[in-house]
């Protein structure tokens, strides 16, 4: 994954899912439960629940570099 982000930026899970190369399902079940992320819920009675996600960067990147193994850590 790539460590390229504005630590100052919010990021949607389009906008990250498009930067990696996953799926946005993948990535919203990756900050689901992330601290620090917000998450806006709109419900009208007896309709489902919408969330929208906004990533601030430094979430991003902290989840990015532990996402990350290089060498020293797989031995």
């Amino acid at each position: 994954m790539e460590t390229n982000l504005d630590a100052n930026y919010c990021y949607s899970v389009k906008e990250l899912a498009f930067i990696w190369n996953l799926d946005a399902e993948t990535v919203r079940r990756i900050f689901i439960r992330e601290p620090g992320v917000m998450i806006f819920r709109n419900q009208s009675p007896g309709k489902r629940v919408y969330r929208l996600l906004r990533v601030p960067g430094a979430v991003a990147i902290r989840v990015a570099r532990r996402a990350t193994m290089d060498d020293r850590q797989a031995s």
